[in-house]
């Protein structure tokens, strides 16, 4: 097979790659990737070029299943629903109609301080807040029981 037809196919994965949220696609465009290079170099060797794209996919499939990010019951991933449930401690008092500041326990997306939002009743400055939703961004936030 020409390498231009694995370069292709490389192509489509990686593209599959950024509509979807998870890295399984980057795993079969590396093995079409290398598949190409075998093919560049040796365009005859057509069983060769198909186990390396086959021992590449599988290798990916295998990191893949090991990280455990197929597992993922929760489907949040690259959504907002992966933050709901972090908590954190609010630093000014918090309204359902006046933003305020909160700071993480763990950083979301590089960075522990955040505007939010009450979900329904008054928080004061220092208590303890958990994520139960994102608007934009500001945190929607409740008090944590």
């Amino acid at each position: 097979m020409s390498y231009f037809m694995w370069l292709i196919f490389a192509v489509i994965a990686v593209v599959i790659e950024m509509l979807l949220p998870t890295f399984f696609a980057l795993f079969a465009g590396m093995g079409f990737l290398i598949a190409g290079a075998v093919a560049f170099f040796a365009p005859d060797a057509l069983f060769w070029q198909l186990i390396v794209a086959a021992v590449f996919m599988v290798i990916g499939a295998i990191v893949f299943k090991n990280k455990h990010i197929a597992d993922s019951s929760t489907a949040g991933v690259g959504t907002h629903n992966e933050f709901v449930g972090i908590l954190g401690k609010a630093v000014t008092p918090l309204s359902v109609h006046e933003e305020g500041d909160v700071e993480l326990y763990e950083s979301v997306i590089s960075n522990r301080h955040w505007k939010a939002l009450a979900q329904s009743s008054e928080i004061k400055a220092g208590e303890e807040i958990e994520i139960v939703e994102v608007r934009g961004n500001t945190l929607i936030v409740e008090k944590h029981i």
